[in-house]
């Protein structure tokens, strides 16, 4: 091939008639490569450029947009890495290239190579796939086009692929099912599939998965098209946002002919497509006929427990490999979820690409370089010990191996990619959240730090540690007064801010980021003994340990069982976990040990007169083991009389005292009952913890425990507290 045209047009005819889409590489200087990208782009009605603007004239978006466009479609894409690459940006943007499209990369005249970023040394060494296509300034030839399964395959992630790409497309691809709109036999499936939910018997939820690029929001948006243009009904979506689903209602307008608006809503005839925010839906609790969850992962799973118990008919939609996967987790997770509330359920998996033909170059190499398919091994193990420093080996285990740890520098990582992929694959299939970006900064980050736990060269626990603080009095008076907010340090400047303690800003600090283990190995000690060695690693390095989480109460236990102290609860959910977020620390040097106590007393303080309000909303699973473990500290000076207690007490029960003058009595009698009360005996009394200490409201205290009206809600209260005065006198007796 002798000429650059030539090469780019029978590149682009290639991909056109395959509907495969290729990666090409260009790097010379900046002129050149703009009359290069230029070329690659001719002909092309949707092109986008992302990243520092590179062609005149081009729909330009900032690396930092790219995540909007999650969801349309571009007919040709240019990345503009000059002056860097951007994970995050790239993995959501290519996934807008539809088959048939080019995506050109425009790299710095000196490569990756040269660079300190351990990220770009992987990327320049993953750049030499064969799925990749280079062109360099002053080169005399040019690639040879071949059809892509005569190129050898591309064996970067361990797994040879068998490509698919030298057929043409619309062979493959025909109109499957002209009333549903579908592409794909598996999207007129899928669509089947979501039709039944309605159709057929109630308390029969679908979840739905696929990877990217296979049409699963396009499939719920022209289902529900279809159940519009049937019958009158309110079908409800909810996701993580209404970017999320914007698709869904994309495709829904496009099936029925009615313009497209960003109102939220599709109305056909009386029946209607509605988007609901997962927190509206739950304070409107909306009449519906049927609900679709889009990205039902990213949503916490307090929300889709509720979901489950108000609504009878429900689409589960979910990523599993792609830019919002999650690996398995989220389907192990919420299986089990399905199998205690709807055990009846059914599940569609979508594997027929659509956007672009199957076994698709560009998607592979993008997989393989962002890890977007990294994903967890089976660990075929019966028992596991880990290690005698925990000493908890179980003689009577039928197969009992040893768990070593270690920390591991960026060196290793970035040159291992076996062990790249099982620490990723572990972070992916725990945390929703995990996405390239993070991978940048495990590479990347000075301040990051990887642990993990090993068995038979398998990685199956990890932590990960970020240092934080170390500011001067200066900086650490602007952050309590509000005039500095430094990057990151989020640990260090909540205790300065929050707290006020100035000393925990001053001293460093390691942040727990994350911390998981395999699924298969849970519930086996495996975290404690990752965060004992996480301890063992800091001592020296930092002076306490610290992590934020959403409050669940078994996440609570099991940081209190690793030695650490609540010291303050957010007032707002977190939209990742649907609960408050609760910070606790560890001292480690007797410096920190002394403020420790400090935050926890503030703390206690702070819980205690918030509790009537801003945590009256708290589950009574979250609150009753908190206000236990803060009572010690919050206990009032006692201001009545202890004859005054029991005669008001007396009274109350009776029926001869109302509730708001018995009051100060009642906090006083359940306060002292607590300090003394056995974990059983607390959850007696969940019933007038949740009036007196949290001060809900009769008309929640009616709904929360299923009461006829207020007058029982009252007389139950006056009940319990005879009950309990009637046993003390018993006690007191013999």
């Amino acid at each position: 091939m002798n000429t650059l045209h030539a090469f780019c047009s029978q590149l682009k005819a290639s991909a056109r008639y395959a509907r495969c889409r290729y990666l090409v590489v260009i790097q010379g200087s900046l002129s050149w490569s703009r009359s290069t990208a230029q070329l690659f782009i001719e002909d092309d009605t949707k092109t986008l450029q992302c990243g520092p603007p590179l062609l005149a004239e081009i729909n330009t978006i900032a690396f930092r947009q790219a995540k909007q466009w999650l969801g349309r479609e571009c007919e040709s894409l240019i990345v503009n890495a000059r002056d860097g690459f951007d994970a995050e940006a790239f993995g959501a943007m290519t996934g807008t290239l539809v088959g048939g499209g080019l995506c050109v990369l425009v790299l710095p005249e000196q490569g990756l190579q040269t660079r300190t970023s351990m990220f770009d040394r992987r990327l320049a060494g993953l750049l030499q796939s064969p799925d990749v296509y280079w062109l360099r300034e002053g080169q005399v030839s040019y690639p040879l086009v071949v059809s892509h399964s005569e190129r050898e395959p591309d064996i970067g992630n361990g797994r040879a692929q068998t490509s698919r790409c030298d057929q043409p497309f619309s062979e493959k691809l025909a109109k499957i099912d002209a009333d549903a709109g579908a592409l794909t036999v598996c999207q007129a499936q899928a669509i089947t599939a979501i039709r039944r939910v309605v159709t057929g018997h109630r308390k029969r939820p679908l979840v739905l998965t696929a990877d990217r690029g296979r049409g699963k929001s396009a499939a719920l948006g022209l289902a529900a098209a279809s159940l519009l243009a049937e019958r009158s009904l309110r079908i409800g979506i909810t996701a993580p946002s209404y970017a999320a689903a914007e698709t869904v209602f994309r495709h829904g307008a496009m099936r029925l002919g009615l313009p497209f608006s960003q109102q939220r809503k599709l109305q056909h005839g009386s029946g209607s497509l509605v988007f609901f925010s997962p927190d509206a839906l739950l304070a409107e609790q909306p009449k519906l006929d049927v609900l679709f969850v889009d990205e039902a992962a990213a949503i916490p799973a307090t929300i889709l427990h509720t979901l489950l118990q108000r609504f009878n008919r429900l689409v589960f939609a979910s990523t599993v490999h792609g830019y919002e996967g999650t690996g398995r987790g989220f389907a192990v997770k919420f299986r089990t979820l399905l199998d205690q509330v709807m055990p009846q359920w059914r599940e569609f998996k979508m594997a027929q690409p659509i956007r672009w033909a199957e076994q698709d170059p560009l998607e592979r190499w993008v997989f393989n370089a962002l890890l977007l398919d990294a994903d967890i091994d089976d660990v075929a193990l019966a028992a596991v010990a880990i290690g005698e420093q925990q000493g908890d080996r179980r003689a009577d285990s039928p197969s009992c191996i040893e768990i070593s740890y270690r920390a591991i520098d960026k060196q290793t990582l970035g040159s291992d990619e076996k062990l790249l992929r099982q620490v990723f694959g572990l972070l992916v299939n725990a945390h929703y959240q995990t996405s390239p970006s993070d991978l940048t900064a495990l590479l990347d980050d000075p301040q990051l730090h990887v642990l993990v736990g090993h068995a038979n060269e398998q990685v199956v626990s990890c932590c990960l540690v970020q240092i934080e603080g170390g500011f001067d009095d200066e900086l650490v008076m602007q952050i309590q007064n509000g005039s500095r907010r430094p990057k990151g340090h989020l640990l260090v400047q909540s205790l300065a801010a929050h707290l006020g303690i100035g000393q925990a800003a001053s001293q460093l600090a390691g942040r727990i980021l994350r911390i998981a283990v395999h699924p298969d190995l849970q519930q086996q000690g495996l975290g404690l003994a990752m965060l004992q060695f996480t301890e063992r690693w800091a001592v020296g390095q930092v002076d306490y340990l610290g992590t934020s989480f959403g409050f669940a109460p078994e996440l609570l236990r099991f940081w209190q069982k690793a030695g650490y102290v609540p010291v303050r609860l957010g007032f707002k959910n977190d939209a990742a976990s649907g609960y408050p977020s609760l910070l606790c620390v560890r001292a480690l040097e007797p410096v920190s040990q002394h403020w420790q106590l400090t935050a926890s007393t503030i703390f206690a303080a702070t819980f205690a007169s918030n509790a009537m309000e801003a945590y009256s909303q708290l589950a009574l699973e979250q609150f009753v083991p908190l206000y236990l473990m803060l009572l010690p500290s919050m206990v009032p000076v006692q201001s009545l009389p202890a004859d005054i207690v029991d005669h008001h007490l007396a009274l109350y029960s009776a029926g001869g005292l109302g509730y708001e003058l018995a009051l100060p009595a009642l906090t006083i009698w359940l306060n002292q009952t607590l300090l003394t009360a056995t974990q059983e005996q607390a959850e007696t009394l969940a019933y007038a913890i949740a009036k007196v200490i949290q001060r809900q409201s009769w008309s929640d205290m009616v709904v929360t425990f299923n009461l006829a009206g207020r007058k029982q809600a009252e007389q139950v209260l006056r009940d319990l507290v005879y009950a309990h005065l009637n046993t003390s006198d018993i006690k007191e007796s013999e």
